[in-house]
Protein backbone atom coordinates (compact mmCIF):
# COMPACT_ATOMS: atom_id res chain seq x y z
CA UNK A 1 0.00 0.00 0.00
CA UNK A 2 2.94 2.33 0.55
CA UNK A 3 3.72 2.58 -3.17
CA UNK A 4 0.13 3.72 -3.79
CA UNK A 5 0.47 6.57 -1.31
CA UNK A 6 3.79 7.61 -2.87
CA UNK A 7 2.32 7.61 -6.39
CA UNK A 8 -0.80 9.49 -5.25
CA UNK A 9 1.25 12.13 -3.41
CA UNK A 10 3.59 12.61 -6.37
CA UNK A 11 0.78 12.94 -8.89
CA UNK A 12 -0.84 15.58 -6.72
CA UNK A 13 2.48 17.36 -5.97
CA UNK A 14 3.59 17.65 -9.60
CA UNK A 15 0.13 18.67 -10.79
CA UNK A 16 -0.07 21.44 -8.21
CA UNK A 17 3.47 22.54 -9.06
CA UNK A 18 2.24 23.17 -12.61
CA UNK A 19 -0.89 24.88 -11.22
CA UNK A 20 -3.16 22.58 -13.18
CA UNK A 21 -6.60 21.44 -12.17
CA UNK A 22 -7.35 17.75 -12.09
CA UNK A 23 -9.47 18.25 -15.19
CA UNK A 24 -6.63 19.91 -17.11
CA UNK A 25 -4.14 17.25 -16.06
CA UNK A 26 -6.51 14.42 -16.98
CA UNK A 27 -7.12 15.95 -20.39
CA UNK A 28 -3.37 16.24 -21.03
CA UNK A 29 -2.87 12.64 -19.97
CA UNK A 30 -5.80 11.49 -22.10
CA UNK A 31 -7.55 9.84 -19.16
CA UNK A 32 -10.89 10.66 -17.54
CA UNK A 33 -11.14 13.22 -14.75
CA UNK A 34 -12.78 10.75 -12.33
CA UNK A 35 -9.91 8.31 -12.89
CA UNK A 36 -7.34 11.07 -12.27
CA UNK A 37 -9.18 11.99 -9.08
CA UNK A 38 -9.07 8.36 -7.92
CA UNK A 39 -5.33 8.20 -8.61
CA UNK A 40 -4.75 11.15 -6.28
CA UNK A 41 -6.67 9.47 -3.45
CA UNK A 42 -4.45 7.46 -1.13
CA UNK A 43 -7.49 5.49 0.03
CA UNK A 44 -7.90 3.91 -3.41
CA UNK A 45 -6.12 0.63 -4.01
CA UNK A 46 -5.74 0.73 -7.78
CA UNK A 47 -2.39 1.71 -9.24
CA UNK A 48 -2.13 3.07 -12.77
CA UNK A 49 -0.87 0.71 -15.44
CA UNK A 50 2.60 1.25 -16.89
CA UNK A 51 1.24 2.94 -20.07
CA UNK A 52 -0.85 5.24 -17.85
CA UNK A 53 2.21 6.08 -15.71
CA UNK A 54 3.91 7.25 -18.92
CA UNK A 55 0.86 9.32 -19.94
CA UNK A 56 0.70 10.96 -16.51
CA UNK A 57 4.43 11.69 -16.49
CA UNK A 58 4.22 13.25 -19.96
CA UNK A 59 1.26 15.39 -18.88
CA UNK A 60 3.18 16.57 -15.80
CA UNK A 61 6.44 17.16 -17.70
CA UNK A 62 8.39 14.70 -15.58
CA UNK A 63 10.13 11.35 -16.02
CA UNK A 64 7.99 8.30 -15.14
CA UNK A 65 10.33 7.23 -12.33
CA UNK A 66 9.62 10.51 -10.52
CA UNK A 67 6.10 9.28 -9.77
CA UNK A 68 7.60 6.37 -7.84
CA UNK A 69 10.24 8.22 -5.83
CA UNK A 70 9.79 8.98 -2.15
Amino acid sequence: MKIKSIVAANIRKYRKKLRMTQEQAAERAEITTPYWQRLELVSQTDLPSLPTIFKIARALHIKPYQLLKE
